[in-house]
């Protein structure tokens, strides 16, 4: 049985056995580090909104052309919803095309929201003014109550997509989590570890001043930094170094600093990155600190968890369980959790990796999450999963190249995970046996 236990879980889950989980091809979705001229990509933007825009209006143009012909100044619910429907399928046909020739669903997705931000609006105004500006070959036309209501509501895109890009990715929240781990002795003082995942930055910003700011501000025992530490380009990296460093060298803890590379991290520059501070690169390493008395081992795995160096660390990580007070393992992605030779004396599996899906609808959850755990589970927190406790993190960034910087319902977090010995009234139910899922 998993030797960690906190109270009022979150999620409970075990994942049947033959489930098959495809986190390879899930993984490609996060894992592409843009080196190409971006300016190419944003000239495709301008383009595809260009055409979009240029699609509804020619046939919205045509149905008013054709209430015209007929005498009347008026395009009924019918024929506008069948032009809108039109416009929309042609529409979703280019973005196929698009795919078709090369473009990553990051991409696609960036079109996408400018379809929502720019495009939908504009179409609106485009209803809207047509009854008083005179079309031509058609007049003024009017296309009545319900393509007002359409237009109005097409407006309220605006204010949503301001706040997801320019408000909602900046409001760093401190997500504060108590862990229970039973082998740790409840006279021990407890532990505090912050966490920092997913900074995913190309430029050194106010806002990761303020992950820094707020994860020391927590004077933590601990920091984790479970990988995605920098995307952007290997020349974008030389003119952020100095900064890059400046930062990192700012993370001091009593029991070290460690990181372990995710998918947009390079080693070389990682390493470089690192290089004077006190953080130290830990994939495949295990390290060995006592804190307050606790002798904790951090176990880090790297993006490639089911490598054969990976599960040799694993059982390393186990068989120095035995002697330690807590056992940490320390993951770019959750799916670490779901490997059916995942020790049962590890105490607690942080990772990120999921950004918590960067979109979540209440009452769903995330429609995405680039991840095989639970859809409830990536998107953050702490969860029991097969018998393993696992602290998914938001992370501080967002995913960049060409994706759009977006988040909703799915703020920012630096993470305070606070560990310590169980007392009797955290005492759980049994959970369920460990059901294998492995991943290989």
């Amino acid at each position: 049985m998993a030797a960690a236990t906190f109270p009022n879980p979150r999620h409970v889950v075990s994942i049947p056995a033959g489930v098959l989980l495809h986190e390879q091809s899930a993984n490609r979705i996060g894992s592409t580090i843009v080196t190409s001229d971006m300016s190419r990509f944003d000239a495709l933007l301008a383009l595809s909104c260009l055409f979009d825009f240029m699609v509804f209006a020619v046939l919205l143009w045509l149905s008013a052309r054709h209430v015209s012909s007929k005498g009347t100044t008026r395009v009924g619910v019918g024929l506008l919803l069948g032009a809108l429907c039109g416009a929309i399928g042609i529409v979703a046909a280019k973005t196929l095309a698009v795919a078709a020739l090369g473009l990553k669903v990051f991409g696609l997705i960036h079109i996408l929201y400018l379809d929502l931000a720019l495009v939908a609006p504009a179409v609106g105004l485009l209803i809207l003014v047509s009854r008083w500006v005179k079309i031509p070959a058609v007049g003024s036309i009017s296309f009545g109550s319900g393509g007002t209501i359409a237009a109005l509501c097409s407006f309220l895109l605006i204010p949503l997509c301001v706040y997801t890009t320019y408000v909602e990715p900046f409001n760093l929240k401190v997500e504060s989590c108590d862990v229970i781990v039973d082998r740790m002795a409840p006279g021990k003082s407890p532990i505090k570890i912050a966490v920092l995942a997913d900074m995913q930055f190309n430029e050194v910003t106010a806002h990761e001043y303020r992950a820094v700011d707020l994860a020391m501000k927590a004077n933590p025992d601990l920091i984790l930094i479970p990988g995605d530490v920098f995307q952007g380009s290997e020349k974008q990296y030389r003119e952020q170094e100095s900064a890059i460093k400046s930062l990192l060298a700012e993370l001091e803890a009593p029991g070290g600093v460690y990181v372990v590379s995710g998918d947009c991290d390079r080693l070389s520059t990682l390493s470089k990155a690192i290089s004077g501070s006190q953080v130290q690169l830990i994939d495949n390493q295990i390290k060995q600190v006592k804190v307050r008395g606790t002798t904790v081992a951090v176990s880090g795995i790297p993006i490639e968890y089911r490598s054969s160096q990976a599960k040799d660390t694993l059982r390393r990580a186990s068989a120095i369980a035995d002697h330690t007070d807590l056992t940490i393992v320390l993951a770019h992605r959750p799916g670490v959790s779901l490997l059916s030779y995942m020790p049962d004396n590890i105490d607690l599996i942080v990772a990120g990796h999921t950004h918590g899906g960067q979109i979540q609808i209440p009452g769903f959850g995330p429609p995405v999450t680039a991840s095989p755990v639970p859809r409830e589970v990536a998107a953050g927190g702490l969860s029991q999963l097969n018998d393993h406790m696992l602290y998914v993190s938001r992370g501080v960034g967002c995913e960049r190249g060409h994706a759009p910087r977006i988040r909703f319902c799915c703020p920012p977090e630096v993470s305070i995970l606070t560990v310590g010995g169980p007392n009797k009234q955290d005492a759980l139910p049994k959970t369920p046996d460990k059901i294998d899922s492995d991943l290989n």
